[in-house]
């Protein structure tokens, strides 16, 4: 049964249709001006399905996608929807990924169809019109406009079309490399793909969407092992004395064969030992997740290695083997430090704002406490801007104060005070008196 509803969004009534079972898991469709009525109706059987009235928020002008992401947030604030799949086409989809770029949090999965990205600076883009499906335009991105799909946390599955679409099929790839766990579904059909093969297209979207979460394909791959959880630090399987395994037992007799599983590929070891830290919180797992990581070439494995690790330290639930491996397996090693401090906070750099969302302060205070061993030349413009954030100055303190202390690292004493005097920190914070002594009377290069 599908309904018809309204709410006020920004001001204005946002009108949307809702179709499924309550208590489904929530989708977001974003067709413009297409008709994914088939999509729809496939996906309603087990999720509760909204369709925003997208094309009645006023017309398609370029600065459009930006203001209909503002609405799309605003609805899912609305609606109480705190975790979404989305799914997008065309300017619809351009609006998906902006949701998902300013919200990493919010998405939990993310289908983009026929979705022109950013272009390079000068080439004409193809895009949508009431008069003309495509016109063209000038269009003049900032260098870092593709950078900004490494923001997107959620898995997601970009479908293309054939050989007649006007969509740029190279920019399209280049997209889904960018978007850290993203895999690329090119069609022989289209534009649309939706329109012209819905049976395949729906199938793909269900396909994608059913698949388990890291921490569900761990708990299978283990239950096909004979261990299964009993409690909340209790496992058995079925032969060890009294019945009974910690989390930590668990960790070391199955974290390296996990992570050196040979019937797996390197990427989908990695998914299941993220999935296995998720379920264990046990360092043990990460030793062998850093093991397995080193030495990455293919860049797409890279993607899952590294948004493994960004979007758990986004996530509410502290997860300490996540920290202290990002600290003990990386940032103390010299050959590794900067590459993976960069990998964790350090491309996000425009994002260390007063006004960045909950989910990238928290990883930034997560990243910077523990940012000690990292060389100075690596992080020491992250502490500057971080520094011009409150939220995020006691961290910055802290990465300072164990950056003076550990062994592991250097530090610049002259720039690390006039880091310390912009923060203007509370003369009675702890250490705080002592620190600037040390660096004070620190020998100057």
């Amino acid at each position: 049964m599908i309904e018809n509803r309204s709410v006020i969004v920004n001001g204005l009534p946002f009108e949307y249709q809702v179709a499924g079972p309550a208590d489904g898991d929530p989708l977001v469709l974003l067709p413009w001006r297409g008709d994914w009525a088939p999509l729809r109706d496939a996906l309603a059987r087990k999720r509760q399905v909204y369709t925003p009235d997208v094309n009645s928020r006023g017309p398609a002008a370029r600065e459009w996608p930006i203001l209909m992401c503002d609405d799309v947030l605003g609805l899912l604030d609305a609606l109480g929807l705190d975790r979404v799949d989305l799914a997008g086409y065309c300017i619809g989809g351009e609006v998906a990924y902006r949701v998902a770029q300013a919200q990493p949090w919010r998405v939990a999965g993310l289908i983009l169809e026929g979705v022109n990205p950013p272009g390079p600076p000068g080439l004409a883009r193809p895009e949508y019109s009431e008069e003309n499906w495509f016109t063209l335009v000038e269009d003049e991105p900032a260098p870092d406009e593709l950078d900004r799909f490494r923001r997107i946390t959620a898995r997601t599955l970009v479908l293309s079309g054939g050989s007649t679409s006007p969509f740029w099929q190279d920019q399209i790839a280049e997209m889904a490399r960018r978007i850290p766990d993203a895999r690329l579904a090119p069609f022989p059909v289209g534009p649309p793909v939706h329109a012209a093969e819905p049976e395949e297209f729906a199938r793909a979207v269900v396909e994608f969407l059913d698949e388990l979460p890291d921490s569900e394909s761990a708990r299978l791959w283990l239950a096909e092992r004979g261990v299964v959880r009993t409690g909340e630090d209790t496992w058995t399987d079925g032969e060890s004395e009294e019945g009974r395994l910690t989390s930590d037992e668990v960790a070391h007799r199955w974290a390296a064969a996990a992570l050196g599983d040979d019937s797996l590929d390197l990427g989908h070891r990695l998914r299941l030992g993220f999935g296995l830290v998720d379920l264990l919180d046990e360092y043990r797992v990460t030793a062998e997740i850093a093991s397995a990581g080193r030495g990455i070439a293919d860049p797409d494995t890279a993607r899952v290695l590294w948004n493994g690790y960004r979007s758990r330290l986004d996530a509410p639930a502290h997860c300490e083997a996540i920290v202290h491996s990002l600290r003990v397996d990386w940032f103390e090693d010299r050959d590794t430090a900067e590459r993976a401090f960069t990998e964790v906070l350090g491309n996000d750099l425009t994002q260390l704002r007063p006004d960045s969302p909950e989910p990238m302060l928290r990883r930034a205070r997560l990243v910077l406490e523990a940012s000690g061993p990292v060389p100075w030349r690596a992080k020491e413009l992250v502490y500057r801007i971080s520094g011009r954030v409150s939220e995020l100055c006691e961290a910055v303190f802290r990465g300072i104060l164990r950056s003076h202390h550990d062994g592991f690292c250097d530090l610049d004493p002259a720039e690390a005070l006039a880091i310390l005097d912009h923060m203007r920190l509370p003369e009675d914070t702890e250490h705080l008196a002592e620190l600037r002594s040390a660096l004070e009377s620190a020998p100057r290069p």
